[in-house]
């Protein structure tokens, strides 16, 4: 990992939840392009990322409520200012 990915990770870590809010999160790489890139990474707590209710559990119902993963990606972008 370069050190560039290591911080733009680090920057992402630090915001919270791109879903729901929550402070403490995981760093999820998207996964529109079948390609993991520390740049393409998002901001999901615990909850919203491996949950019950998660991007991982229940894909669909997660990107109905809450919108793509490249659509989170640009609110990540824009909160990262």
């Amino acid at each position: 990992m370069s050190n560039a990915s290591k911080r733009h990770m680090e920057k992402v870590a630090e915001l919270n939840c791109v879903t729901c809010g929550a402070v403490g999160v995981h760093v999820h790489h998207i996964r529109e392009e079948r390609i993991k890139n520390d740049f393409l990474t998002i901001p999901l707590c615990p909850e919203c990322h491996l949950g019950d209710f998660s991007i991982h559990k229940t894909p669909r119902q997660f990107t109905n409520i809450y919108g793509g993963e490249l659509d989170l990606l640009a609110t990540t972008i824009e909160r990262l200012g």
